[in-house]
This record gives structure tokens, sequence and C-alpha cells, in this order.
């Protein structure tokens, strides 16, 4: 009996190491294009705020979306966090088209898009395991 109850104490062992190095590959990812994904938000609230100023510099912001966009794409992540990573990908090149046509239209595709990141990511974290370790990645991504 007593081997039956090693049995069953290493078989859990084990799957809390797997699931604690699934949750640590996804928080990895995310880590390595959050900063990419904090300028690309910071980016859409200067055209929500500062239309006018943004419209003006409109070609210096293009730039920097466009740099966000290869950081993000060049930046090696693993399977898991692909469809979150290609939603933020569609998101700001929304972005970049709503700047480079002045047309607050294109704000609609962006939303739709950031919200669609937002459901990926609550599908791999599994939202009650966030809501029990809390996990500080997900501030403002």
């Amino acid at each position: 009996m007593k081997y039956v109850g090693l049995l069953i104490s290493s078989v859990i062992v084990f799957l809390v190491i797997l699931t604690n190095f699934y949750y640590n590959s996804i928080t990895l990812d995310i880590q390595k294009i959050k900063d990419y994904i904090v300028e690309s938000n910071i980016i859409l609230e200067d055209v929500l705020k500062k239309e006018e100023y943004v419209i003006e510099n409109k070609d210096k912001y293009i730039k920097r979306l466009v740099n966000l966009k290869k950081g993000i794409k060049s930046s090696t992540t693993s399977f898991l966090v692909k469809n979150y990573k290609e939603y933020k990908i569609k998101s700001i090149e929304a972005l970049i088209n709503s700047i480079s046509k002045s047309n607050l239209k294109y704000l609609e595709d962006v939303d739709k898009y950031n919200k669609l990141s937002e459901k990926e990511l609550e599908k791999i974290l599994n939202k009650s395991l966030i809501e029990v370790t809390s996990l500080p990645i997900n501030t403002y991504i």
C-alpha cells in the first residue's frame, strides 16, 4: 500500500511540475513581447486623446508602429502564444491603417483584435488559475 501512495504522490508532483512549466513558458513568452504591446497601447491612447497631434506627426507614429510590428514578429515565442501574437500584430496593422488614412473607422478593428487577443490570453491561462495566482503580466496588455 505504501508503494501505491508513493506512486500517486509522484504522479501528482509530476503534474504540478508540468503545469508550472506550462504557465512559466507562457509568462516568459508574454514578457518577451510585453514592451512592444505596452508601446502600441500608448500610441493607441495618443490616437484617441491627441488625434490632431498624431495626424501632424503621422510619419513618426507609423515608423514606431512598423518597428513594433517587426519586433513582435521577430521575438521568439513558443507555439502557445502564437494566436495571441497574431492578434496583436493585426491590431498594430489596423492602427497603422487608422493613422495613415486619418480615419478612425479602423480603430474598430484595433478594438476587435485587442478583444480577441484578450480572449486568447484568458483561454491560454485558464481564468480560474489567474484569479488564484494573480499573474502580474496581465497589466496593460
